[in-house]
């Protein structure tokens, strides 16, 4: 997702700190986000899941679904909507790369329900 007006990005990594996998997880603020890449495409979204606090970093990834790796709940990284439990959601935060600089908006938002 691209940044949007006024958000205020903060560096948070480099491509070469993203594992294999296309993950790493960061900090911004005092909040822990999971860096998911999806087709060449970086997403941020809260680290825990709100259902028992998984590391969502962790799960198995399917396309744009990324599962927690404690009791399977998905999460869309695109959105933060959950399609396998409706109204669970997880917060979002804007992504931009300048050259190798990951940069994540300081403030993310949960998604409409």
């Amino acid at each position: 997702m691209d940044g949007q007006g006024e958000e205020h990005f903060i560096p948070v990594a480099r491509l070469s700190d993203l594992d294999e996998r296309g993950r790493a997880v960061v900090r911004v603020g005092e909040e822990w986000v999971a860096l998911v890449q999806v087709e060449g495409r970086l997403h941020a979204v809260q680290q825990a899941c709100p259902h028992r606090g998984g590391p969502l970093s962790e799960g198995d990834q399917d396309g744009c679904l990324l599962y927690c790796p404690l009791h399977a709940w998905a999460f869309d990284v695109r959105t933060g909507d959950s399609p396998t439990h409706p109204g669970a959601r997880v917060r979002i935060y804007a992504v931009r790369v300048i050259g190798d600089e990951i940069q994540v908006a300081a403030s993310g938002r949960l998604p409409v329900p």
